[in-house]
């Protein structure tokens, strides 16, 4: 298929111009002014922005939480992941207990396969640290896995030689190693304190897990990250106190990189206080910060100390799973459905408050993600050779974030009410459209598997 898409104003990380762009054959063939080709689809974008398409390099379809299942799959998820202007996501494969790597990979493919309408890849999410695992690395980045994460608040048994040898055995194989930086054990005591004097309910989940110590953690694994010369990536950050210790880091040249997420610069602690039962809906892991946090981790954007906003979309119904933890939050299943807003509540919050320029906006959304996740520069950008995977933007469009118009399966919006400005017009994967006029017209089971390069420090 051959489609033309003329007199958009072309967004990338480091440019901003007027030009067409010429797709053949699932990738971008030509960008020129003018283009004047016999095509088979010719979209008009005039006085609208065209993207690469966005990369959410966090997200959980499928998982589930204490036995409790997300509300949407890779169907559903990565359905509302494209109408939020995203073309790839890389999903956690999560290994349960007495499960191999190998076979969490294989039945995480299963998931996806037949499903996904965009393009995904996985990272695997290391529950057991022992030689064992750590012997399958190697095959699973031979595999296009490249990338592990490890939770310092719910692995197995697990201690800091456990997490050094981890971290080395990664390093070792050209891996990179993701982390979920909270200390566990402190979050044990905290919460047992809490629940022994009947502070229970969702306003006092964040007492629970205090921004304190995700930057103890955080500053633990780089000492440790420091120590070997290894790359170290951290998920999630939400703290003033986390972001400090990685920008310290990088101060000194260490390769440490580190993504937030959407919520975490918008919402604040405050909305666990909600005295209508609702605060529950917005238990996750970290928990929401005190508001004087969100302006650090701005600064850290535009410092290059976070390099990436990633949604961590991981949607529990408010119905039956998250309201049933209104006496005890530990019931809660911790997550939030965040994939379909990323881009309009970044370019919202950022561009149009004068916090982030549109080419910081790409970078974080799809540029550096495909660069430190081995995808670049077949994702993340706009050049010839590069796949096809583009968004059309309206940025006069105006609208309202509802759980009534969205298309996550998840039965509430973070954000109901909202008004906004700017809304995706138009999505490509490799060349075939997925969106149009803000519709869906993509088809299920479209979406491959991308295998990934190792880590390559940027």
């Amino acid at each position: 298929m051959t489609t033309l898409i003329k007199n958009g104003t072309i967004v990338t990380a480091t440019d901003m111009y007027n030009a067409d762009i010429l797709i053949r054959g699932g990738m971008i063939a030509e960008i020129g002014k003018d283009i004047a080709k016999i095509t088979e689809e010719m979209i008009d974008a005039t006085d609208r922005y065209v993207f690469p398409g966005a990369i959410d390099a966090h997200t959980h379809l499928g998982l589930a939480d204490q036995t409790i299942p997300t509300a949407d799959d890779f169907e559903s998820g990565t359905i509302a992941a494209a109408l939020g202007g995203t073309t790839t996501v890389i999903d956690y494969a999560h290994q349960a207990a007495d499960v191999s790597l190998q076979d969490t990979l294989a039945a995480w493919m299963r998931k996806a396969e037949g499903k996904a309408v965009i393009d995904y890849a996985l990272h695997l999410s290391m529950y057991d640290w022992t030689d064992a695992a750590l012997d399958e690395i190697g095959s699973l980045i031979n595999a296009g896995v490249t990338s592990f994460k490890c939770s310092l608040v719910n692995a197995r048994d697990a201690n800091d030689g456990m997490l050094y040898r981890t971290m080395r055995r990664i390093n070792e194989q050209g891996g990179l190693m993701c982390v979920h930086a909270e200390n566990g054990q402190v979050i044990g005591a905290l919460t047992r304190y809490l629940l022994n004097n009947r502070r229970g309910e969702p306003r006092f989940y964040p007492l629970s897990r205090p921004p304190e110590i995700e930057g103890e953690a955080t500053g633990r694994v780089i000492t440790f990250a420091e120590m070997l010369k290894a790359p170290v990536y951290f998920v999630c950050l939400s703290s003033a106190h986390a972001l400090e210790r990685v920008k310290s880091a990088r101060d000194r040249g260490s390769p440490v990189y580190a993504e937030t997420c959407p919520h975490y610069l918008v919402l604040s602690q405050e909305c666990y206080e909600d005295g209508n039962g609702q605060g529950a809906k917005y238990v996750c892991s970290p928990p929401l910060r005190p508001k004087w946090h969100q302006e650090v981790l701005w600064r850290g954007l535009t410092s290059n100390d976070l390099q990436v906003v990633a949604s961590d979309h991981a949607p529990y119904n408010f119905k039956n799973q998250k309201d049933i933890g209104q006496e005890d939050f530990t019931k809660i299943p911790e997550g939030l459905p965040t994939i379909e807003h990323r881009l309009p509540v970044l370019y919202n919050s950022g561009v149009l408050k004068n916090r982030i320029s549109l080419n910081r906006l790409v970078d974080l959304l799809a540029t550096a993600p495909a660069k430190i996740f081995g995808l670049f520069p077949k994702k993340g950008t706009i050049a010839v050779g590069s796949d096809a995977d583009l968004v059309v933007f309206d940025p006069t469009a105006e609208g309202v974030l509802s759980c009534e118009l969205q298309s996550s399966k998840a039965d509430y919006n973070l954000y109901e009410g909202q008004k906004i400005r700017g809304a995706v017009t138009s999505v490509f994967s490799r060349g075939v459209p997925v969106v149009k006029a803000g519709k869906l017209v993509g088809r299920t089971g479209a979406g491959e598997f991308l295998k990934r390069r190792t880590f390559v420090a940027q």
